[in-house]
């Protein structure tokens, strides 16, 4: 290691100054500076002799008048023309030395912004791959630290934020042990449970965290927004989280997750001309609330989600224009309320389209009454079971009972 320093140092201070200054006119596609003058050169004397052939033409030559003396007239215009012809000759070279200098210093700005655009580059890698790490570390808060170090990475890093979004939803989707609950079972060690309670805490606290910074990117509450960025949340098991405020513009995919316990609240948010895919969704336990939530146009699939025992809400929840599909989806429990006092104010359905088509309303409690129909196509016609308390009767609906 002690003879590193002295080698490279010889290294640099070896190169060859016209060795470096030739690559340089080689990245510029210029000539050597030797070529470059001469060249010019020979374009200066081939124009100063076709402008001596073209004066001499239009004198008369070849027969000239051979004076014996000239006029001090003529040898002022001959001294005009020469004076003339040098200084354009020295314009000439003075115009190639100030393009290779321009095409130089180009070339040299080009290469310092690609050096640093890879320094950068470099640093950003090495920061992702850091916080990489710390997401998969075994301990909780080293799992925190990652979580904000990604974030900030990808607030630094705009063309690499969607990864770093992908990351922190990919973290999200990770297995981890249930809840053992606050009593222990019969002949459980107390010790044992208390640490597996611990644990699952710790765990549960890092990703309600990863959640909310992912919501606070999206509602405004950070100088970086990751709104029209894309979200999977495909497979996450949802045990509560916020996204309250949340303004949701690209794609959302909630594609067979689990919403198995605890508050997760959408209230106020907003999912905007996009597509918001709760497809084969299963709705076990816990609340949802979509409270003063407005989806406005694109489409919101929850197709065939399974509805068993959550409790959810769309109290003065918004849908306008677009297409809402319940295509295919199971009520079979838990509570599903589109404005029943229960939950508030009605949910309005303002235009586009609300299917139910082949949708199965069995032991879940599904309540209409305070909703609102305000145009667009409503259709029950294909969907079975017992008709949803509320439902307008104009709604035609011939395999509900």
């Amino acid at each position: 290691m002690s003879g590193t320093g002295p080698v490279d140092a010889g290294s640099n201070s070896g190169r060859d100054p016209r060795t470096e200054l030739r690559k340089r006119e080689q990245a510029a596609g210029l000539w050597p500076i030797q070529r470059a003058l001469a060249v010019a050169g020979l374009a200066a004397v081939a124009g100063l002799a076709a402008v001596l052939m073209t004066v001499l033409a239009a004198l008369g030559f070849p027969n000239l008048q051979h004076p014996q003396t000239l006029p001090i007239d003529q040898l002022l215009n001959v001294l005009k023309l020469v004076l003339g012809t040098v200084a354009a000759v020295g314009a000439l070279f003075a115009l190639v030395m100030a393009y290779r200098r321009q095409r130089l210093a180009e070339v040299a700005e080009l290469r310092e912004y690609q050096q640093a655009h890879d320094d950068l580059t470099r640093v950003f890698n090495e920061r992702f791959g850091a916080a990489s790490a710390q997401l998969g570390h075994e301990e909780p808060a080293v799992r925190l630290a990652g979580a904000y170090a990604m974030a900030g990475l990808a607030d630094d890093w705009e063309h690499g934020r969607q990864t770093c979004i992908d990351v922190l939803c990919a973290f999200l989707r990770l297995p981890y042990v249930p809840d053992p609950g606050e009593v222990p079972a019969d002949g459980e060690d107390l010790l044992a449970h208390a640490t597996a309670r611990a644990a699952y805490q710790a765990a549960r606290e890092v990703r309600h965290t990863v959640i909310r910074i992912i919501s606070n990117h999206l509602n405004g509450h950070t100088d970086v927004s990751w709104r029209g960025h894309d979200l999977d949340f495909s497979n996450v098991v949802f045990d509560g989280g916020n996204f309250d405020g949340a303004v949701f513009t690209g794609t959302v995919s909630f594609r067979s997750a689990q919403f198995v316990g605890g508050i997760v609240s959408f209230e106020g948010a907003r999912f905007e001309d996009g597509m918001a895919d709760f497809v084969l969704t299963r709705f076990e336990g816990g609340v949802i609330d979509f409270g003063d939530a407005q989806f406005k146009g694109g489409v919101v699939s929850f197709a065939d989600a399974r509805f068993r025992g959550s409790v959810i809400g769309f109290r003065d929840t918004r849908f306008i224009d677009g297409t809402i599909g319940f295509v295919g989806a199971q009520f079979e429990g838990g509570a599903i309320g589109f404005g029943d006092v229960q939950f508030g104010g009605g949910a309005r359905f303002e235009g586009g389209l609300l299917l139910f088509e082949n949708a199965w309303f069995g032991g879940a409690t599904v309540d209409f009454s305070v909703a609102r129909f305000e145009g667009g196509i409503v259709d029950f016609t294909s969907a079975t079971g017992v008709r949803p308390a509320g439902l307008p009767d104009d709604i035609v609906a011939p395999r509900l009972s």
